[in-house]
C-alpha cells in the first residue's frame, strides 16, 4: 500500500485500519476527490451506502464508510452502521456526508 494518494497522506494508523478492514485504494480514489478538507481540528466524513452503491464501490446496505482527516492526513477509516454517536464525540469537528 502507497503512503500517499491523491492530496492525501496517510497515516501509520491509517494505513493499519485500511489493510485491516479491507479498504483498497480504489475505493478510496473513488471518493477522494469528493472530500472537501477543511483546516478544522477534524474533518469527520460519512460515506453513506447511497454514495457506495452510485459510485459501484458497494460494501453493505447498511454499512457507511467513516474516514477522519486532519488537515490532509488521513488518520483512519473504518465501516460502521449506526454512526449517529460521532455527532457527540467529536468537538471542533467539520463534518461532511456524502450521499
Amino acid at each position: 500500500m502507497t503512503t500517499k494518494i491523491l492530496d492525501f497522506k496517510k497515516s501509520d494508523h491509517f494505513l493499519h485500519s485500511q489493510w485491516d478492514r479491507t479498504i483498497n485504494d480504489e475505493l478510496l480514489h473513488k471518493i477522494l476527490p469528493f472530500v472537501e478538507c477543511t483546516f478544522c481540528e477534524k474533518d469527520v466524513v460519512f460515506v453513506m451506502p447511497s454514495f457506495l452503491k452510485k459510485n459501484k464501490v458497494i460494501k453493505s446496505d447498511k454499512l457507511c464508510l467513516i474516514i477522519i482527516i486532519k488537515q490532509k492526513l488521513l488518520v483512519t477509516a473504518y465501516w460502521c452502521d449506526h454512526p449517529n454517536y460521532l455527532f457527540k464525540n467529536k468537538e471542533n469537528a467539520h463534518y461532511q456526508i456524502l450521499y
